[in-house]
């Protein structure tokens, strides 16, 4: 049966990445496709308010934190987090132009697609994308509301002095903290849900864009298992068959071209984001871990759990992805030898294997070239952090 190859994905496909960039564009870091002057104005303004003097602030606290191992932790948790966080909104903010070179290779006719089909890899990459975005950002905020309304409901059926949600602002005096509860509260809760949304957006972005590599070298290996003649085909002349098949053959190799290129753009992009998020979400989950010894309230402890889940998966996830991304590169060779290629001319048969050797070599995305987006280095990573955190309790017993 022929492979259809010919078909062309729609030149709309990158707007999958609609519903994050929005969100990103509200809160100053997305310029759009078509930068205005007047967006940059807002742009500067609403991110010196946000996150400038936002991590000023919370910099100067760090310093200022009385040397107590208990709150030195909690201000620490938070200020790792942040790194990660800034990190990811100023590749949106600075790499403006890689991200569309990379929309624009998702939007070129080499990637061949079938996402006219419902049943297709790639129509249901892009629901299932759409689908685990706003479950991604329902979660999100209710677990916001939680963290910033339940305390305070709590203190006030308890009748205990409530605490700022992020971090106490210790070059203040304790007076005009106290005077200025409010004000701080509310300043710190908009400013967290606006880098929670950074958080949140940036990864669903770089997520989005593993997924799309997944799929397209899905259907390409659904293409070279495909590359076969109809019955009608093998009716014709051995010349023509092999014609036929050599320039479908072709196509699929300019596919893999533009896959490659692909994944290079997006090496470049999200390499040093995916570095910080690794090297810092690791941080992050050991501090956590860490401050679970510490004397605290329910409420708190149940904070830290789910911080901690939410820390492991911004690892686990890429993790996940990118080790798929690499086996479906590797099955490569085993969708093209399962072509039919035993009939085929000498020429036919020197490129296929000339392909498989190329094949051959998978497809891997690192962080800043020191370790590779997989399962295993998660685990790496989970086994590190769990050495420093019996090592620190060990400390602490002796």
């Amino acid at each position: 049966m022929g492979t259809d190859v010919d078909s062309i994905m729609p030149s709309d496909q990158s707007r999958m990445f609609d519903p994050p960039l929005t969100v990103l564009k509200i809160f100053g870091v997305w310029e759009g496709r078509t930068p205005s002057k007047y967006y940059k104005t807002f742009s500067f303004l609403f991110l010196f308010v946000s996150w400038f003097f936002y991590n000023f602030l919370l910099t100067l606290s760090l310093v200022y934190t009385p040397r107590s191992v208990e709150l030195f932790l909690r201000e620490l948790m938070f200020y790792f987090t942040e790194i990660s966080i800034t990190s990811k909104f100023l590749t949106v903010l600075l790499l403006r132009n890689k991200i569309l070179e990379v929309f624009s290779v998702i939007d070129s006719d080499e990637f061949v697609g079938d996402y006219e089909n419902k049943d297709g890899i790639l129509y249901r990459t892009n629901k299932g994308y759409s689908l685990c975005w706003k479950v991604y950002n329902v979660l999100a905020n209710i677990d916001y509301t939680c963290v910033i309304i339940m305390p305070v409901v709590i203190d006030l059926i308890q009748g205990t002095k409530s605490v700022l949600p992020i971090c106490n602002y210790y070059f203040l005096s304790e007076d005009f903290r106290d005077s200025h509860f409010v004000i701080l509260y509310l300043y710190q809760s908009i400013g967290m849900y606006g880098h929670m949304m950074y958080n949140l957006n940036m990864d669903s972005l770089a997520w989005g864009l593993l997924a799309v590599g997944i799929a397209q070298i899905k259907v390409l290996n659904k293409n070279f298992t495909d590359l076969k003649l109809s019955a009608e085909e093998s009716k014709l002349p051995l010349e023509i068959q092999d014609n036929i098949q050599k320039t479908r053959l072709f196509k699929l190799l300019r596919h893999y071209e533009a896959i490659l290129n692909y994944c290079d753009a997006i090496q470049n992009l999200l390499s040093v984001t995916f570095f910080f998020q690794f090297s810092f979400g690791a941080l992050t989950t050991c501090v956590i871990m860490c401050s679970l010894l510490m004397p605290g309230t329910m409420v708190y402890r149940i904070f830290l759990v789910i911080y901690f889940f939410a820390m492991a998966g911004q690892i686990a996830v890429p993790g996940f992805f990118g080790t798929l991304l690499t086996h479906e590169s590797q099955e490569l060779v085993t969708a093209a030898y399962n072509c039919e290629w035993i009939e085929r001319s000498q020429s036919f048969k020197r490129t296929l294997i000339l392909f498989r050797e190329r094949a051959g070599t998978p497809i891997i995305i690192s962080g800043m070239k020191m370790f590779s987006l997989s399962l295993v280095t998660f685990v790496a990573i989970m086994k590190t952090t769990y050495s420093f955190f019996t090592l620190i309790r060990n400390a602490q017993e002796t």
